[in-house]
């Protein structure tokens, strides 16, 4: 498992002082955290977490630096998914699921312990594109971590 931390700022959230929501278009293609992975040669880079309402939407891009492909795996319900937690009272946030038990994030795809997940190949330069929503944390919540199954 991999954790980025994202403090909270606002009705956004950020990483280490960025502010999440850019005042450019040129400013969003900066990542608001970034964390290497046991993936050989795959960084992933948060691209955005946003709040709107009651939920939280987290955009994420994992880029393959390496020299071979990889076999990129995020679960999303089931035994081994990603999820977002409060450090400060230990409050776990899972991914969103709508009214059939579908993951509310990217495509679905079955994963080895009943997980359904996004797996994919990714080719050395390329790159995976990656969303899910969580149930936003309370307001006053000033930081989350956000772990991603890999």
């Amino acid at each position: 498992m991999k954790q980025l931390q994202l403090p909270v700022i606002g009705l956004a959230l950020a990483a280490v002082a960025i502010l999440l929501i850019p005042s450019s278009p040129a400013a969003a293609a900066e990542p608001v955290a970034t964390g290497e992975t046991n993936w050989d040669g795959v960084t992933v880079h948060v691209m955005s977490v946003t709040r709107k309402g009651s939920i939280l939407t987290v955009k994420l891009v994992a880029v393959n630096g390496g020299a071979e492909t990889q076999q990129v795996a995020f679960g999303f319900t089931g035994k081994e998914v990603c999820y977002a937690v409060d450090e400060e009272s230990g409050t776990k946030y899972y991914v969103l699921t709508d009214k059939e038990g579908n993951p509310v994030a990217s495509a679905k795809d079955w994963m080895p312990n009943s997980t359904a997940g996004l797996r994919r190949e990714v080719a050395p330069g390329k790159t995976l594109r990656v969303w899910m929503k969580f149930p936003a944390p309370p307001p006053e919540v000033t930081a989350i971590s956000l772990v991603l199954n890999e």
